[in-house]
C-alpha cells in the first residue's frame, strides 16, 4: 500500500510540474516604456492556450516566442534566442534568423499608389524623397517598375536635410502628387513644416506617410488601426502555439482611410466617399511589396 500512495504521489507531483511546463512564455520587448501594455492586455484576452505574457526592455531566453515592437532594441539582439516576430512598420535591411517572422503595420507603396488613382485620376508622375544613407535600393527599384506598369513615372530626389524644403520645391514642380514612404529619417517633426509648406506653394498634394501628417496637412494615407495589428499579432501568436512555429513575414492588408478635408478643400480635389474609395482600392488584389 506504502509503495502504491508513494506511486500516486510521485504521478501528482509530475503532472503538476508538467502543467506548469506547459505554460508557454511570450515576451514582448521594446526599448520604449508603455509601448506594450495595449498589445500584452489584448493577447492576454484573446489567447485562449495557457500562455504567460511577459513585457520587458531585456530578452528572457527562456521564453517561448519573442515579440521586438521597435527596429532600436533589434541591434541588441543575440544571435542565439527564441523564435521572433518583429512588429514593424516596414522592412528593414536585416537579415531574419529561420525561426523568425515580420509583420509590417505600415501600407505597401503599391497601395499607396492605388489610392493616388483613386483620389487623383489624371496622375502621371509622383514625386519621392529617398534618404542618401538607405542602403537597400532594391524596394525602390521594385516599386518604380510596379508603377511604370501601371503608367506612373516615378521621379526620385535624394535628401539633403539641410535644404530640404527647396527640393520639395523643386520635386513638386516636376511632380503631379509627392508620395511619402514611412521613413523617420526625412519625415519628423522638424521637417513636417519645410516638406508641406513646399508642396503646397506649388499647388501639390503630399500623399503619407501617417495619419500625423494628414493632420498635420498631407491630403490623405492608408494606415492600420491598433485593433487590427493586436488582431494580426493574435493570429500569429496563435499559430505559433499550434505549429511550433511562425508564419511566413507580411504585412498588414486590412487597410483604412485618412483624408484631410480641409487640404482637399484648399487644392479643389472633391474627395470620394470612404465607400467609394473601398470599391476602388481593392487591397486584396494588391501586392504586399515593396
Amino acid at each position: 500500500m506504502n509503495k502504491y500512495l508513494l506511486y500516486l504521489i510521485v504521478i501528482f507531483f509530475s503532472l503538476i510540474s508538467w502543467s506548469v511546463q506547459a505554460a508557454s512564455i511570450v515576451q514582448i520587448l521594446t526599448a520604449k516604456a508603455g509601448d506594450t501594455a495595449e498589445l500584452s492586455q489584448y493577447l492576454q484576452k484573446n489567447i485562449n492556450d495557457d500562455v504567460k505574457i511577459l513585457t520587458s526592455h531585456q530578452i528572457d531566453l527562456k521564453a517561448d516566442l519573442i515579440i521586438v515592437l521597435d527596429k532600436d532594441i533589434i541591434e541588441t539582439l543575440p544571435s542565439e534566442r527564441p523564435p521572433t516576430l518583429f512588429v514593424l512598420p516596414q522592412p528593414l535591411a536585416i537579415e531574419l534568423q529561420k525561426k523568425d517572422s515580420a509583420l509590417y503595420w505600415t501600407p505597401s507603396l503599391a497601395m499607396q499608389l492605388a489610392l493616388i488613382k483613386a483620389l487623383l485620376p489624371a496622375t502621371n508622375r509622383i514625386g519621392m524623397l529617398v534618404g542618401a544613407d538607405n542602403e537597400d535600393q532594391s524596394w525602390l527599384r521594385t516599386f518604380k517598375q510596379y508603377a511604370n506598369e501601371k503608367g506612373i513615372e516615378v521621379l526620385i530626389q535624394t535628401v539633403d536635410k539641410s535644404r530640404i524644403g527647396r527640393q520639395v520645391s523643386d520635386l513638386a514642380v516636376s511632380a503631379d502628387v509627392l508620395l511619402a514612404q514611412p521613413d523617420s529619417n526625412i519625415y519628423n517633426r522638424e521637417t513636417i513644416r519645410f516638406i508641406l509648406l513646399a508642396a503646397y506653394r506649388q499647388n501639390k498634394a503630399l500623399i503619407g506617410p501617417s495619419m500625423a501628417f494628414v493632420n498635420a496637412g498631407s491630403l490623405a494615407t492608408l494606415y492600420a488601426s491598433s485593433n487590427t495589428v493586436n488582431q494580426e499579432v493574435v493570429q500569429r501568436v496563435q499559430y505559433f502555439l499550434r505549429q511550433k512555429k511562425l508564419p511566413s513575414a507580411g504585412r498588414i492588408k486590412k487597410m483604412e482611410f485618412s483624408v484631410n478635408p480641409q487640404v482637399a478643400k484648399s487644392l479643389g480635389l472633391k474627395i470620394p466617399s470612404d465607400e467609394e474609395l473601398q470599391a476602388k482600392v481593392r487591397f486584396e488584389e494588391l501586392p504586399i511589396w515593396p
